[in-house]
């Protein structure tokens, strides 16, 4: 069961996953990721656009499940994208280079259709 605050929505094999959580810990980012495991194992969820517009600060633990979870969906020819990044945010992910492994988006639907 997820937390209040995050919300997925799946149309078709896209499954939006947005955060209204200023913060996020590696225990949310791991229930999280459980259930976008279940996407993919029993909802085909193979495309994933992470919403961080109200993300200000994200564990560095976190990246390592969103990392982890991405080796996953390799399996399922599936990926990840990131749309709506505070500055901060999006740095976190420029400076560990993890941009070129996670593409950073302006909003959800560019992102969408980055797929």
């Amino acid at each position: 069961m997820l937390c209040d605050g995050i919300e997925l929505d799946q149309s078709g094999a896209v499954v939006t996953v947005t955060i209204r959580l200023p913060e996020v810990t590696h225990t949310q980012m791991q229930e999280l990721i459980a259930e976008c495991e279940e996407r993919v194992r029993c909802h085909h969820g193979n495309y994933f656009v992470f919403d961080l517009a109200e993300v200000t600060f994200l564990a560095s633990s976190c990246l390592g499940s969103m990392v982890s979870f991405l080796q996953d969906l390799e399996h399922v020819r599936g990926r990840i994208a990131l749309a709506n990044c505070q500055d901060n945010v999006a740095f976190v992910f420029k400076v560990t280079r993890l941009d070129t492994v996670f593409p950073i988006f302006e909003d959800v639907k560019e992102a969408t259709a980055s797929f």
